[in-house]
Formats: C-alpha cells, structure tokens, sequence
C-alpha cells in the first residue's frame, strides 16, 4: 500500500453519483475525514473479520470481493469497478468487514470514516437516496447471477459469466481477465477443468476470442442466447 495522503473531494473528477449532492459543508466534513491511498495489484484492501471503521470508495481500478472459508476455496462473490463504494453492506449490521477485499489490477481508494458517512446519509436524502440505488442494483445483480447457477449447465453458466463481466463490470466487449481460472470457476460454482474447456469451446466456435486472458466477445447474441438456454 502506498502511503495516505489527504482529498479534496469538491475537485475530484472520479467521484460518485452519490457525492453530487452534498452542500458545501457536508463536503467540507466528508474531506476532513477522508484519506487516499493506492494498492498493488494482489494487494488485499480489507480483510474479512477487521474491524470496520471506514467506508472505501473505489476510485480507479478493480477489487475482488470475497469470503474466505477454512475448509474450502475463498469464494468470489463479485467483481467492484470503479466509482463504487466498498463496505456499505455492514455499514450497520456489523462491526467487522463481512468480507475481505483485494486488488485484482493496481487502485485508489479513499477511507471515509464511518460515522461521518452514516451522518451524512442520515442527514441528506438525496445522498441516502444514491446510496440506496447502488445497494439495490448490486444486489439484484448478484441475486440473479447466484440464482441462475443452479438453472443452468456449464456453458450457460459460462456464457452468463462472460456477459456479466463485460456489461455490469468491464462496460466492454473487450476486458481482461483479472481472475485465475479456479477463481472464475468459483464464482460460478464449477470447476477450473469445466470453465477453461467452456472457454476453448467458445474461442473455437468464433463466439469469443482470447488472448492469453484478454477477451474480446466476437457474437453477443449467440453468447446471450446460450446464457438464457443454460
């Protein structure tokens, strides 16, 4: 991690829908107690069960969100891009991070302390508002993807998690994949074997082109047509 530095949130250009709606003196009270600091890619942010005194806002790059188990693999819940917040899940059901988080590409974020966010929530409806259309849309997005892996086979989950990554992450039909194999595999609650023979199968059809682990998706409609078969 390099070393904190302080913000100036009314001069940001990366920041949230969200921050748009603060007064001057929210703005002022939010950048007093806000720090920046930028991680390594592997370099894990938070870890689940530390104790969880900021809200993290994620200005640039891409954070893995996972839960760790002692006797099983960490499982992926979800991939985080930029301008997202980190955190706000147990902002106030817990006192402790409910999952860990870690760099998959080199970021910023910012650390804004806990009980200044939660003031400011309770005291702007339209800041509130903005964060309870990003919690709602996340979880919908996650919902739908962990209900559907037990609808479908490996290719529509595949496929499913192609699309995923390329409209609600990567916003691109040409990203890189951040994440090893296993940990795709994971996500979709399958096996490396499956997700790299899915993968094959939809280069060698013309569906999807890879390069080492960029993707470029070469026929969305015959991807999302075997993502809704499953």
């Amino acid at each position: 991690m390099s070393g904190m530095s302080d913000v100036k949130c009314s001069s940001c250009t990366l920041g949230s829908c969200a921050i748009y709606t603060l007064s001057s003196n929210e703005l002022e009270d939010m950048e007093l107690n806000t720090c920046q600091a930028g991680y390594s890619k592997g370099e894990i942010i938070t870890k689940q069960g530390t104790p969880l005194n900021s809200v993290i806002y994620l200005r640039s790059g891409f954070v893995k969100e996972f839960m760790w188990h002692e006797s099983v693999a960490d499982q992926v819940i979800q991939l985080i891009k930029p301008r997202s917040y980190i955190g706000l899940k147990g902002l106030y059901t817990n006192s402790s991070s409910v999952f860990s988080y870690q760099a998959i590409t080199n970021v910023e974020v910012c650390f804004i302390e806990k009980e200044v966010f939660g003031r400011i929530v309770r005291g702007n409806g339209n800041f509130g508002q903005e964060i309870l259309i990003a919690l709602s849309k996340e979880s919908i997005s996650n919902h739908k993807r962990f209900l559907n892996l037990n609808q479908k086979q490996i290719f529509g989950k595949v496929a499913g998690l192609i699309i995923y990554l390329s409209e609600e992450v990567y916003e691109s039909s040409l990203f890189e994949l951040h994440l090893k194999r296993a940990e795709l595999a994971h996500m979709i609650a399958s096996t490396r074997e499956s997700v790299t023979r899915a993968l094959k199968w939809f280069h060698n059809e013309g569906i999807i082109q890879m390069k080492k682990n960029t993707v470029s998706i070469e026929q969305m409609e015959r991807l999302s047509e075997i993502a809704k078969r499953g």
